[in-house]
């Protein structure tokens, strides 16, 4: 009996050592719950981080801009338009309306050079050809075309040109007029076996909006880049102070290293005295004048002539500025531009009978806190603005803003 006891005893401690150990190999443990204090929690009071493109996006929709969007715009289409370039070129070939225009494309080079894949020929008799192009900035536009044959007749923006071009390809001005920014269709009659290469719009450009470094679309918007757009904008960076550690840049114009043939030298001073020995006059043909400008750091610089005739027109690349000169050298200002470190290219157009003197180059302080204090801005130029405070300066904006300079 005691023997058969301690047997049934034995058996029970076997099964229920058995049962926990199969209770406790891999698949039948219950996964464990981690705990609460461990889980990820989304922060919700946190507000939506603005980035550079937003800020970009709201200056078009805000201040007009938008007519110059396509239907479905993207980060490019905005940047493109607070560019402020206005010289567009457009190959023919890839302009016509191909589904109705018997038009043919060719691309050898019989009637002249060409440019882009080849070019749009005519028929054995006379025939408008129709095109489409898209213009991103509203202005008044220069229409040069690049086409052979007599006759031809442009209708654009409700004006007509008559073109003449003989049978070789050339590049021809029809004139100006205003295009409003966004779809452009226009059309031109050209003679049997007529041909068009390319047509271009050119204006001067404006000053770009955006931030001093550019834009970086996916960038945090901080009160820097904020600032330094409202100065683009509204033209305030002439307010900034001038860095009275920077010695004036005075370049004499008779000292440059490529005169035209269109200008000479002379000491007269009936038109006023001229700081150098000598001046630079432009003949009855006026006069383009390049200067080569040699920047160590990049930062804003205002610029001054002294000149003598009607106006000058001056600027880097295809931006542009006028200012009015007078009857005797005198100074003009020619106002501020932001140059990056390296050579910069000043270019000079004198007027007929126009003179330069000598050029001056000064640089203004353009750091953070020199932004903030021309915009009146009161937060530090590494601080990320809230959508409250982008909504605040939007509003601003809208209510100064005249016109893009």
């Amino acid at each position: 009996m005691f023997r058969l006891l301690i047997f049934i005893i034995a058996a029970s401690i076997f099964s229920f050592t058995s049962t926990s150990s199969a209770a406790s190999k891999p698949g039948k443990k219950p996964a464990a719950v981690k705990p609460a204090a461990t889980m990820p929690v989304e922060d919700k009071s946190a507000p939506d981080q603005l980035k550079q493109l937003d800020l970009a996006r709201k200056i078009v929709d805000a201040l007009g801009f938008g007519e110059g969007l396509p239907d479905k715009p993207v980060e490019k289409d905005y940047l493109q338009i607070l560019g402020g370039n206005r010289t567009f070129k457009f190959e023919a070939e890839d302009t016509f309306d191909q589904q109705s225009d018997p038009i043919a494309v060719r691309d050898y080079p019989l009637y002249g050079a060409f440019s882009g894949k080849g070019w749009v020929h005519g028929t054995t008799t006379q025939l408008a050809v129709h095109f489409k192009v898209f213009i991103p900035v509203s202005g008044k536009y220069t229409l040069k075309v690049a086409a052979k044959g007599d006759n031809q007749l442009w209708s654009i923006a409700g004006k007509a040109f008559r073109l003449n071009t003989g049978d070789k390809f050339t590049e021809n001005t029809l004139g100006q007029l205003f295009i409003p920014a966004g779809e452009l269709e226009f059309n031109a009659v050209i003679p049997p076996a007529g041909g068009i290469d390319y047509f271009s719009f050119s204006a001067p450009s404006y000053a770009p909006i955006e931030p001093f470094a550019g834009w970086a679309p996916t960038k945090p918007l901080t009160a820097a880049a904020v600032n330094e757009v409202v100065s683009s904008i509204l033209g305030l960076e002439p307010l900034l102070p001038d860095d009275t550690g920077y010695g004036a840049k005075i370049i004499e114009a008779i000292s440059l290293p490529k005169l035209p043939e269109t200008v000479h030298k002379t000491d007269n001073q009936v038109l006023g005295k001229p700081v150098a020995a000598k001046w630079l006059r432009a003949f009855q043909t006026g006069a383009k004048i390049a200067v080569p400008l040699e920047i160590d750091s990049s930062s804003v610089y205002r610029i001054r002539v002294r000149a003598v005739g009607t106006e000058i027109s001056a600027g880097f690349g295809q931006r542009k500025v006028t200012a009015t000169l007078k009857p005797e050298l005198e100074w003009a200002d020619l106002g501020t531009f932001r140059l990056p470190k390296g050579l910069n290219t000043l270019e000079l157009q004198l007027p007929p009978t126009g003179g330069v003197d000598i050029i001056e180059v000064t640089r203004k302080l353009s750091s953070p806190a020199d932004y903030a204090a021309i915009t009146k801005s009161d937060k530090k130029g590494d601080s990320l603005v809230s959508p409250e405070e982008l909504d605040k300066t939007i509003k601003s904006l809208q209510s100064q803003f005249k016109e893009r300079r």
